[in-house]
């Protein structure tokens, strides 16, 4: 049998693999990665299990158990995906399924028109409030149609008639980013094959760079975006940033900032009209604002992406900003981003993460924290 395929960059002692089944990068260091080759290679549990002990002067019976959790772990991960259910299984009457819908709104994204439909008030307010601002009154005959509904059961995404995603209650988290893709294709003139990755964070920019900051749900990087854009930089994505294969700049994406209730009392004096947005419920214990990003020409807001900065806001820690090594930095990454399954993506990723700082920035001062990022903005 051929070897399974795979691309691998070493990174200080770790190993960074693009893992073609599953389109999965993981990353591996001794002596996981040397299981990870002969499984590669096709090699049976047993032999690698008796290399490995002869190797590394483990017992068998250690050994045996090791390269099975290890060879567990990478069917795991052939076997992910990233994919809503398999498209090749839709039935003909999903294809023409009609649905009666709760609102329909039209919005210009870019200099496109899209009209969207959502079945029920649940689905709009999934996504509406983040687009209000781009609302308008214009139409035309060749607007690309957007549908969100259910079916069964399940959520269906349907863009220009065809069925581009299926997702059960339980998946609800993979819809926005599937539907955001297709809106920025549309708001850019790009397709899939055009990006090299989506982020998973606020991306702020100077004119000559962008930085992106990055980290999981409330720790502070919508915050740190803000308080940024009161100093005059200015935000090109909130909370979703797409950057392109060519160029690795990051692309404007100018959704509605959602500010969370615990940012009120900071953020109310820096961005103006906050206090009049209604609050919304989004789950227990998160309601959340939405304010909508100040207007300009998302052409001339593409900047190649330097610096990389995982935030987190901790009350108990004054300032902190450390330049990370490459592996936990990738690692980091991996958390928050999405990769583009395109040919030649991995060898294009594997040479550009080279070419970028990585911070972790831990803050709750927040001056000491501007000053340290207006720095790096000024010293490229």
């Amino acid at each position: 049998m051929p070897t399974i395929p795979y691309i691998k960059q070493k990174i200080g002692q770790a190993y960074l693999i693009w893992y073609q089944p599953g389109n999965q990068y993981i990353l591996l260091e001794e002596p996981a990665w040397f299981v990870f080759r002969m499984i590669a290679k096709r090699f049976k549990t047993e032999t690698i299990a008796i290399e490995f002990t002869s190797r590394y002067g483990i017992a068998l019976t250690e050994s045996l158990v090791f390269v099975k959790d290890i060879r567990s772990e990478i069917k795991k991960i052939g076997q992910a995906d990233h994919y809503p259910t398999d498209l090749n299984q839709i039935t003909a009457e999903l294809k023409t399924y009609l649905f009666s819908p709760f609102s329909a709104h039209h919005y210009k994204i870019g200099n496109q028109v899209i009209v969207f439909y959502y079945e029920n008030r649940v689905f709009e307010q999934y996504l509406h409030p983040l687009l209000s601002h781009f609302e308008t009154k214009e139409t035309n005959c060749e607007m690309p149609v957007f549908e969100l509904f259910a079916w069964e059961g399940q959520i269906i995404f349907r863009f220009d008639g065809n069925v581009k995603g299926i997702w059960t209650k339980d998946e609800t988290h993979l819809v926005k980013g599937l539907i955001f893709m297709f809106l920025i294709n549309v708001m850019h003139n790009k397709t899939d094959a055009d990006w090299l990755m989506t982020v998973h964070a606020s991306a702020i920019t100077n004119g000559k760079k962008t930085i992106l900051f990055s980290a999981p749900p409330n720790h502070g990087k919508t915050t740190i975006a803000a308080l940024l854009q009161s100093q005059g930089y200015q935000l090109i994505s909130d909370d979703f940033v797409p950057i392109s294969r060519d160029s690795f700049c990051a692309f404007p994406f100018p959704i509605a900032m959602s500010v969370k209730e615990s940012s009120m009392d900071l953020l109310a004096s820096v961005l103006p009209g906050l206090e009049e947005k209604t609050l919304t419920y989004i789950s227990p214990g998160k309601s959340v604002r939405y304010l909508s990003p100040p207007h300009f020409d998302i052409s001339t807001a593409i900047f190649p992406v330097r610096d990389f900065i995982f935030v987190e806001y901790n009350h108990s820690v004054d300032f902190n900003l450390e330049k990370l090594d490459p592996v936990k930095a990738i690692k980091l990454l991996l958390d928050q981003a999405w990769m583009s399954p395109e040919d030649g993506n991995a060898a294009i990723l594997f040479e550009r993460i080279q070419q970028v700082s990585f911070f972790r920035l831990t803050y709750s001062n927040n001056n000491k924290a501007l000053d340290a990022i207006t720095n790096l903005f000024d010293n490229d």
